[in-house]
């Protein structure tokens, strides 16, 4: 999964959308100032899920938190 402030899904779409719980995750936090459009499109093509954290904007240094969160709470062990 590739969390960008754009052009992505919501984390409970794809989860919906995916019927099996993944084996592994990997998540991409984008930098300071956002993901570049061709950057978006190179994951996209590259076969990654692009997910926005719905309208919010989050600093670098915190977006990597509250993904881990999120996905410890939706996949591991924060139930």
């Amino acid at each position: 999964m590739l969390f960008a402030e754009r052009d992505g899904t919501s984390l409970e779409q794809l989860i919906v959308a995916t019927p099996e719980a993944p084996k592994v995750v990997s998540a991409v936090i984008g930098p300071e100032g956002g993901w570049a459009a061709e950057e978006i499109d190179q994951a996209r093509a590259a076969g990654w899920e692009i997910v926005t954290l719905c309208g919010r904007t989050l600093r670098a240094e915190t977006a990597a938190i509250v993904v881990a969160a999120l996905l410890q709470h939706r996949f591991g062990d924060l139930k």
